[in-house]
């Protein structure tokens, strides 16, 4: 969730979104519905219960997230150097895949309409 919370607040640092209270809410629920939408293709493709992914997975992405310090993700250095960014495969294919899986993913899609809409402001294709 970094990059794209990242680049929805104008590029900042992990270090900035994992230290601020209503950021770090944000991640965990991008994080949440991420996971869903993973599990719900694991089960879309029969795999069984012991691949999916659970809470743990959500802890150990936010404790590796809370040791990175001022790390600058890629599409927060595409953002500032005003570049195209990967916007298609990093952050809309997800949410096309929470479309096609029936999963609603409301934080996720926000953060992708912020971010496509800083890439037509900024005319970054």
């Amino acid at each position: 969730p970094f990059s794209g919370i990242s680049v929805a607040m104008g590029g900042i640092t992990v270090d900035r979104i994992v230290n601020d209270p209503s950021l770090r809410s944000l991640a965990y629920k991008v994080i949440d519905e991420t996971l869903k939408v993973a599990n719900a293709d694991l089960m879309s493709r029969n795999s069984p219960p012991e691949d999916m992914l659970g809470e743990e997975t959500a802890e150990e992405m936010m404790t590796l997230s809370d040791g990175m310090g001022p790390y600058k993700t890629s599409t927060m250095l595409d953002l500032h150097a005003r570049k195209p960014m990967e916007v298609k495969y990093l952050f809309r294919k997800a949410v096309d895949q929470a479309d096609a899986l029936g999963v609603e993913v409301p934080h996720l899609e926000t953060l992708v309409c912020q971010i496509e809409a800083y890439q037509r402001h900024y005319g970054l294709f």
